[in-house]
């Protein structure tokens, strides 16, 4: 079902949206909080946290910019010590020796970053040229799709006319409606992921609890639109009668022809979309074809909750993880003699319970597949060459939750929601500290 023929629904949550009005409660600068969704700059020179604020103790959000630049320098000195000095600002772990405990202030760039909605969960980074970036965070408080600059000059993020730094986001800055229109549906509740097309100029968002699929336009030179949104892909969970639409990924961005892919957290479906552009238009979302992850699970068949979408070898490969059976799948999606995909199973491993985010990075040893482990503190590290052993199980925090990979810096970054810390891991081949934390950013919240 197209939205657009959704009659008009209440945008607004009783608690998750309000905002306490006392500046006491603002969130502090250069700290960690409930950090769910992650991103890098194209250049690698940035890690954009979002720190969702889930208990509420501050009255917003807030997206940090971490340089990583400092980070990469603090990691190579604590790997390469001579002595048992921690560096500046770091204290060794005494449960893990190989680790040290980093205050995650000297690496957050206080003045940088802004205040958002609370419980944000994922962050889109557009790519506008020159050095400029746009970040697209679904924003679950709201329910938002909040929309960010960020200015290479300045090194800063900006989403209001209030120019002092820390700045909490404006209206103007969160898309609400479709197509800005008030006599059109608002955004759904529940935005989820996001998968960003910064050649094409658009950004496919999910919707966890109704199964919708919203498209933002997204030109670079132009202010965001929520353009278009369909409903009613996804049949319900036999078992818990719930709906969702969860991970999405993009098979070649950049191409005008190019596939977007969504999962769904009630069924075993992948669906497929393409966008179309005529003239000056806004863009609309096409479904086009679906196949069923049917190669595990009960009766082959029963593959539900999909959380993360991965692709490589150019297009031709789809990782996916799930949690209902715990497993990665690798499907084939190379073009046949027909001219579409196969999406052929190729094979699959067992992994964790609870499994959250995946990313695909090559540290130079050939692609490897890490899945984030929200229920059993860990990372899986999964090589695709090897019919899909798992080389390593790294212990990372509580709550491990988003997960992305620097491989030019050899490090890969993680997201403890319940911890409030980020694990920094060592992609280095070969090297002693290979697929191990070696720093944690932020101070370990209590149990």
């Amino acid at each position: 079902m197209r939205l657009s023929a959704w009659p008009a629904v209440l945008s607004v949550a009783v608690l998750t949206a309000c905002t306490a009005s006392s500046n006491e409660v603002e969130p502090p600068e250069a700290q960690l909080f409930f950090p769910t969704g992650m991103a890098l700059s194209p250049d690698e020179s940035r890690l954009f946290i979002a720190n969702a604020n889930s208990d509420l103790h501050f009255n917003s959000g807030s997206i940090n910019v971490i340089d990583l630049e400092k980070v990469s320098v603090t990691a190579d000195a604590w790997i390469h010590r001579t002595g048992k000095d921690a560096p500046a600002g770091c204290t060794q772990d005494t449960d893990f020796s190989e680790t040290a405990f980093c205050d995650a202030s000297q690496y957050i760039d206080a003045a940088a970053g802004v205040r958002t909605g609370s419980f944000a969960t994922a962050i889109g980074v557009q790519d506008k040229g020159d050095g400029n970036l746009r970040l697209l965070v679904p924003v679950r408080g709201d329910p938002s799709i909040t929309w960010i600059e960020y200015d290479k000059a300045s090194s800063s993020l900006r989403c209001s006319a209030d120019t002092t730094g820390f700045a909490l986001c404006d209206d103007a800055h969160r898309l609400l409606q479709l197509r800005n229109d008030s006599s059109l549906p608002a955004l759904p509740s529940e935005p989820y992921d996001i998968h960003v097309d910064s050649g094409n100029q658009f950004a496919i968002v999910t919707h966890l609890t109704s199964g919708t699929v919203s498209l933002v336009d997204t030109p670079a030179n132009g202010t965001p639109v929520l353009a278009d949104a369909i409903s009613g892909l996804f049949n319900a969970d036999p078992d818990t009668n719930v709906v969702g639409a969860t991970a999405v990924g993009g098979r070649t961005p950049g191409d005008p022809d190019g596939l977007v892919y969504v999962a769904s957290r009630s069924e075993n479906r992948i669906q497929t979309f393409g966008v179309v552009r005529q003239r000056d238009e806004l863009p609309v979302l096409v479904p086009t074809t679906f196949f069923f992850l049917d190669g595990v699970g009960l009766n082959a068949g029963q593959s539900r909750d999909s959380r993360g979408i991965a692709f490589g070898d150019g297009g031709d490969r789809m990782y996916a993880i799930n949690r209902r059976p715990p497993s990665l799948q690798v499907i084939d999606t190379s073009i046949g003699a027909d001219g579409t995909p196969r999406h052929e199973t190729l094979r699959a491993t067992d992994i964790c319970r609870q499994a959250s985010k995946l990313v695909l990075a090559d540290a130079g040893a050939g692609d490897h597949a890490y899945v984030s482990c929200f229920g059993d503190g860990s990372v899986f590290v999964i090589d695709p060459r090897s019919d899909l052993m798992v080389q390593r199980i790294v212990t990372v925090g509580r709550g491990p939750y988003d997960v992305v990979a620097a491989p030019s810096r050899r490090l890969l970054f993680v997201s403890n929601y319940l911890e409030n810390t980020i694990a920094v891991i060592d992609l280095t081949p070969g090297a002693p500290t290979e697929n191990q934390v070696v720093l944690r950013l932020g101070e370990p919240k209590k149990k």
